[in-house]
């Protein structure tokens, strides 16, 4: 029996979405900027209004940076292509760039996708700017440099959305897997008042980054056959 795409569209973007939210990049950029936002800010009265106001402004470039991807490349599969080959052609990149990123956990160093290393220096400059608008191109800055880390995951996801019935529809739900994919950010800035809890989570994160990436590189993976049986 052939599988509807449409039955497993919904929970596929929001699954995507939530694990995208956990790539190591984005996830240890932001806890890098919530603690040095917190050294700058612990002093001052109005402490965790400050830390809210610029780590969500800081995830809205990221939010921002995503979807602006995101609706560029679905709007030119769709543009110059009427056929499911872009489709496929997602799948087996997906599961290409799954396999790199399980390298990892088995077989640390060497070639890997993460954030390049000529980017670092100039995303720890954004980030300690304090106002709206550095805050702000600190988060796109890191949208761009993370697609590396789990571009596997938005093209598996794309590619999926490229065969909806039509634009429009393919671009709301790409709006909801962007907003899947901030609400492991938004939680971790929501607990991050807590000096402690930062500590934990930079720690958790520390320890299990490369699970996290056999995760994310098994999904890659198991993402791009799905896309395969039902196109």
């Amino acid at each position: 029996m052939a599988i509807d795409p449409q039955t497993l569209t919904l929970p596929l973007v929001i699954t995507a979405g939530l694990i995208d939210g956990f790539n190591p990049c984005a996830f240890a950029v932001l806890l890098l900027f919530i603690t040095f936002t917190m050294g700058m800010l612990q002093m001052q009265a109005n402490y965790r209004y400050g830390l809210m106001k610029v780590g969500s402004i800081y995830i809205s470039g990221i939010f921002v940076t995503y979807v602006l991807i995101g609706v560029g490349i679905l709007s030119a599969i769709s543009f110059f292509s009427t056929t499911h080959a872009v489709g496929k052609a997602a799948a087996f990149i997906s599961m290409i760039l799954g396999v790199v990123i399980m390298k990892d956990y088995f077989i640390p160093g060497g070639f890997g996708l993460v954030i390049p290393e000529s980017m670092h220096t100039t995303i720890n400059n954004w980030i300690r700017r304090t106002s709206a608008p550095g805050v702000f191109g600190a988060g796109v800055l890191v949208g761009l440099c993370t697609v590396p880390c789990s571009g596997g995951i938005y093209l598996a996801v794309i590619g999926l959305l490229s065969l909806q019935s039509t634009l429009a529809q393919g671009i709301l739900y790409l709006l909801l897997y962007n907003l899947m994919l901030i609400v492991p950010l938004v939680a971790v800035l929501l607990a991050s008042s807590n000096r402690k809890v930062v500590d934990k989570m930079v720690a958790w994160q520390s320890r299990n980054k490369n699970e996290v990436r056999l995760l994310m590189g098994s999904f890659m993976v198991a993402m791009g056959f799905v896309i395969l049986l039902i196109i």
